[in-house]
């Protein structure tokens, strides 16, 4: 051989080196760089196929867990045939379940049972004083001792009353995932209250300004489906309502948060489409800070009452003033505040504040009322 020739051999020789190196080191990228297709991102991803395919069969309420790519189901389903369904669409959620075809390789339904279902599905956890109580619904058994653990941890020596129970009809396989967020916002704050009602999570309480700004930044987007609302004073005082200022609403009395009802209306009105029951969007940020008083105090009852002036028949403003008392209070009720304790009432024109004979008079009358009782 040449010394031309050894030299091209030797080069072939490198090259067929360098190119198995570098296909190797791009196959190496490509399994565990951070895209989809990386393997340790593979139980992350099928989770989320499993979820949504779940969820398109009504049964998005499931606990879900992977074991690399082995799925374990656990939850409430409404009868024995759902269990099989619930296995058979985890299984085939992401196409061909072999190992190296990335799919789901086998599903566990062990962990599910038939049992009864809770709509509105509801769970919150409240800090009173030296206590934690958590309260509501659970998805599983599984989940119930996580969220325990998880606020024995999170709350120190503090006393965690349990009166969590297990039952189906979940909004989301994330609902778990979403009350544990709750609890660590709670604990970050000297009081406070988290509920989940459905897809709707509500954090109220006070805390210093690092631990509100913590709250908000784990909470203001919460994980799809869900919507948040957070309502928190920093120090005793609600920027967002200055108000309020001096008013105790977490642990004063029922004339306390009256009043706080009232500071709110008295620069401001609900207004309705003319003769119906139908809240003006421009009424939003008036809504909003009385369901932040509201939530702060249903601890009380609260009626939520409708006024009408005096034009039209007297049946037609009757039922009108209720219809628009329902409407107020079916907004706050969407934002958190628990429905038990509010009652709308209708007073039609009975119960004037002003003289019916000018404009003025009559728009006065045209009104809603907070009264809060112990």
């Amino acid at each position: 051989m040449t010394e031309d020739a050894e030299v091209t051999a030797i080069r072939r020789r490198i090259l067929l080196i360098t190119g198995g190196a570098g296909a190797f080191v791009s196959t190496l990228i490509g399994l565990f760089a951070p895209h989809n297709g990386a393997v340790y991102r593979v139980p992350e991803v099928l989770r989320g196929e499993i979820a949504s395919a779940l969820s398109t069969q009504g049964q998005q309420g499931l606990d879900i867990a992977m074991d690399g790519q082995r799925a374990l189901l656990r939850g409430i389903v409404e009868q024995e045939a759902d269990i099989a369904l619930a296995r058979r669409v985890a299984l085939t959620a992401a196409g061909p379940g072999g190992r190296w075809a990335g799919g789901v390789t086998s599903v566990d339904v062990t962990g599910l049972s038939v049992g009864a279902f809770e709509r509105p599905y509801a769970w919150s956890v409240r800090r009173d004083g030296t206590r934690v109580v958590l309260n509501g619904a659970a998805p599983s058994e599984n989940a119930r001792g996580d969220l325990l653990a998880t606020a024995s941890q999170m709350f120190g020596g503090a006393e965690v009353v349990d009166e969590i129970h297990v039952a189906g009809g979940a909004p989301s396989a994330d609902f778990t995932q979403l009350a544990h967020m709750a609890l660590r916002a709670v604990a970050r704050l000297r009081t406070g209250e988290a509920r989940i009602v459905d897809q709707q999570v509500v954090i109220f309480g006070d805390g210093d300004q690092s631990a509100v700004d913590a709250v908000h930044a784990a909470l203001d987007t919460p994980p799809a489906p869900f919507r948040s609302r957070i309502a928190l004073t920093v120090d005793g005082v609600d920027a967002e309502n200055p108000e309020l200022e001096g008013l105790n609403l977490a642990s004063g009395d029922a004339g306390a948060c009256e009043t706080a009802f009232e500071r709110l209306m008295a620069n401001n009105v609900i207004n309705f489409t003319p003769g119906s029951d139908v809240i003006q969007p421009s009424s939003r940020p008036v809504l909003d800070s009385l369901a932040s008083v509201a939530l702060r105090c249903d601890r009380f009852s609260i009626e939520v009452a409708g006024h009408t002036d005096n034009n039209g028949g007297r049946d037609f403003n009757m039922e009108l003033s209720r219809r628009r008392a329902d409407a107020v209070a079916a907004y706050l009720v969407g934002q958190g505040v628990a429905r038990s304790r509010l009652t709308p009432r209708g007073y039609g024109p009975d119960r004037p504040r002003a003289s019916n004979a000018t404009e003025a008079g009559q728009a006065a009358n045209r009104r809603i009322e907070f009264t809060v009782e112990g």
